[in-house]
C-alpha cells in the first residue's frame, strides 16, 4: 500500500524548489500519446499558474542528444511527463548548467539522489505504476497543489489513465473522486464517463483514443500541439475530424500487417516472436508499433508464452527541437496473458528488464513497465538485439 503523506511532501518540497528558483521560463518533455498530452496539458497549466512561460516539445522516446541539448541551457524548469523515469542518472548526469528538473512519470524507476532532479514518480512512495497511478494523475497531482482551482481539470488525469487496466484503485481513485465531486464527469455505462465541460462533451474513451491518435500517428503534423490544446481548451469537431482521417490512415496499415502476418506467421526464437514492419507505419511516431503489439497479442497464432516484439523504423526528425544524428529502430515488447502471469509471480524476467538491456547491448536504449517496453537502436542492429533479447529471456 502506497505512502500518501509521503507522496504528498515530496510533491510539496518540488513546489517549494520551483518557486524558490526564481525561474521565469519552463520546458515540458513529454510523451506522445493520451497519458502524455494530458499530462503534458496539466503540466503546463500548472507552471503557467506559477508564471513560468512554457515551452512543449513532444517524444516518443527520451533521446539523450535532446535531454542534452536542453538540459545544457541554464535558468529554467525543466519538467520530464511520462518520461525519464527509466533514465534518473542520464538527467542527473546532463544536468551541467544546474537547471530545476522535475520527473512527473510511472514508469519502472529508481531515487534520485540529486536535490536538482525530483523524481515525483509515485513508485517510489509504494504505489503501482502499473495498477495505481498514470502519468496525468502524477501531474494533476503536482497541479493541484499549485492551486486547488486547476482540480476542474481533473478529469484530464482520468482520459490519462485509461492506459491503466482493471478497476480504478490507488491515487487514480483520488482523481476520479474529484472529477466526480466537481460534477466534471458523470457515468456512462460500466466502465466509462462522460466528460462534460464548458466546451467538452465526450467519453472518457473517446477522448482518450482522439489523443492517442493525434500524439502518435500525427506526431510528425502537428498532433501533439492539437492534442493538448484540446486538452486545455476542449475537443472542438475539428480536432475530432483531424483524428478521424489520421486514425483511418493508421487502420489501414494495421490491415496490411495483420494481413502479411496471418499469411506469413511470426518469426520465431525461442523465447521470442516478433516482427518487422520496417517502413510500413512511415510518417506516423514509433508508438504505433507499441499500440499494434497490444491488439496483437490477442491474436490467433500468437505464442502465449513468448514475449511479442515489433520493430519499426523511425526518421531522425524530432518535431520542435531537430535532427538525431542517424535514423532508428523502434521496437515495443508485449507479453500476452498467461506470459503476465508468469511474470509477476517472477519465474519470467520483466520486460522492464531485459527489453533496455538488449537495446543498450545494440547501441540504444529502453524503458517501461514489468509486461510492456519499449526502446530504440541502430537500423543494422536488429538481429544484435533480437539474440539478445531471447538469451536474456531465456534467463
Amino acid at each position: 500500500m502506497g505512502d500518501m503523506l509521503q507522496f504528498r511532501s515530496r510533491l510539496e518540497l518540488a513546489l517549494r524548489t520551483v518557486r524558490r528558483s526564481g525561474y521565469g521560463n519552463a520546458i515540458v518533455l513529454h510523451h506522445d500519446e493520451a497519458d502524455g498530452l494530458a499530462s503534458a496539458a496539466l503540466t503546463k497549466l500548472a507552471f503557467e499558474k506559477l508564471g513560468l512561460e512554457t515551452e512543449l516539445i513532444c517524444l516518443d522516446k527520451l533521446y539523450p542528444e535532446v535531454v542534452a541539448s536542453i538540459e545544457g541551457i541554464p535558468g529554467r524548469i525543466i519538467a520530464y511527463v511520462d518520461l525519464g523515469s527509466g533514465h534518473v542518472d542520464l538527467l542527473k548526469e546532463s544536468n551541467q548548467a544546474k537547471n530545476t528538473i522535475l520527473v512527473l512519470d510511472h514508469h519502472d524507476t529508481k531515487p534520485s539522489s540529486d536535490p536538482l532532479v525530483l523524481n515525483l514518480n509515485p513508485e517510489l512512495d509504494g504505489f503501482s505504476g502499473e495498477k495505481e497511478a498514470s502519468s496525468a494523475t502524477v501531474a494533476y497531482l503536482f497541479a493541484k497543489s499549485v492551486d486547488p482551482e486547476l482540480q476542474r481539470y481533473a478529469h484530464l488525469a482520468l482520459i490519462g489513465s485509461m492506459e491503466i487496466p482493471g478497476e480504478t484503485q490507488g491515487l487514480n481513485s483520488l482523481v476520479e473522486e474529484d472529477a466526480e465531486r466537481i460534477s466534471v464527469t458523470q457515468k456512462e455505462g460500466r466502465d466509462d464517463y462522460r466528460i462534460r465541460t464548458e466546451n467538452t462533451s465526450i467519453s472518457r474513451a473517446k477522448a482518450a483514443t482522439v489523443l492517442n491518435v493525434l500524439g502518435s500517428v500525427g506526431y510528425y503534423n502537428d498532433g501533439p500541439r492539437t492534442g493538448v490544446h484540446a486538452c486545455i481548451n476542449g475537443f472542438d469537431v475539428r480536432t475530432l475530424k483531424t483524428a478521424n482521417g489520421l486514425e483511418g490512415k493508421r487502420k489501414e496499415v494495421n490491415k496490411r500487417m495483420l494481413e502479411a502476418i496471418r499469411s506469413g506467421g511470426l518469426s520465431q526464437l525461442k523465447m521470442i516472436q516478433w516482427f518487422n514492419a520496417r517502413d510500413n507505419y512511415q510518417g506516423m511516431s514509433g508508438k504505433v508499433v507499441g499500440s499494434f503489439c497490444s491488439y496483437l497479442r490477442f491474436q490467433r497464432g500468437v505464442n502465449p508464452v513468448k514475449y511479442l516484439i515489433g520493430m519499426m523504423n523511425v526518421p531522425p526528425d524530432i518535431p520542435g527541437w531537430g535532427r538525431l544524428p542517424a535514423p532508428l529502430v523502434k521496437v515495443s515488447g508485449r507479453a500476452p496473458q498467461p506470459l503476465i502471469t508468469l511474470i509477476e509471480k517472477g519465474t519470467r524476467p520483466s520486460l522492464s528488464k531485459i527489453l533496455p538491456e538488449a537495446c543498450s547491448l545494440a547501441g540504444g536504449f529502453g524503458d517501461g513497465h514489468s509486461v510492456a517496453a519499449s526502446g530504440v537502436f541502430p537500423i543494422g542492429g536488429e538481429n544484435h538485439f533480437l539474440q539478445h533479447l531471447d538469451r536474456m529471456a531465456n534467463s
